[in-house]
């Protein structure tokens, strides 16, 4: 008999060069969120809504109610009730459109050092506005109304999307 062990480490610190680092672990989805600080929940919010958000374990797709704050991107199942996960906005590297499974739309993806979070919007300018609104919190000097980069989430190059479904 094949026995597997069972990973267990969920809190995780980075080691990020001030002023970037961030001093709170990153937290999934199985960890009790009571140990999370009051300011990160109470960040003003700059962004709110449903989005898809495939399992780290389990890789089904489930809606989820997300909000944006400077912070924090914390997800829950629906609007009003206890956050099942949060993505500080420290661990944040990129978000982008994601073309990893081409038969969804509106995909995009989060990625933090330890893992990568795919999301999945309703529409081309829902998912725009996502992804611009996390790469202003990630680069608060960047308009990215006035330059190209919101012209990289609209379509995946088909050779990123043959390589991907290759693999």
């Amino acid at each position: 008999m094949n026995l597997k062990r069972k990973k267990t480490t969920i809190l995780i610190m980075n080691n990020i060069p001030e002023p970037f680092a961030s001093t709170r672990p990153s937290i999934d989805s199985d960890t009790d969120l009571s140990e999370v600080p009051s300011d990160v929940l109470s960040s003003p919010v700059v962004r709110e809504g449903y989005l898809i958000k495939q399992g780290q374990k389990i890789k089904n797709w489930k809606r989820r109610w997300f909000t944006l704050s400077s912070s924090a991107l914390t997800y829950r199942e629906e609007d009003g009730t206890a956050a099942k996960g949060i993505i500080y906005m420290a661990d944040v590297i990129l978000a982008r459109r994601s073309c990893k499974y081409p038969e969804k739309k509106f995909l995009f993806e989060v990625i933090t050092k330890k893992r990568t979070y795919y999301m999945m919007a309703s529409s081309q300018d829902e998912m725009t506005s996502w992804t611009d609104a996390l790469t202003n919190i990630l680069v608060p000097d960047m308009n990215t109304n006035n330059n190209n980069n919101s012209s990289n989430n609209n379509n995946c190059l088909s050779s990123d999307a043959s390589s991907v479904s290759s693999s």
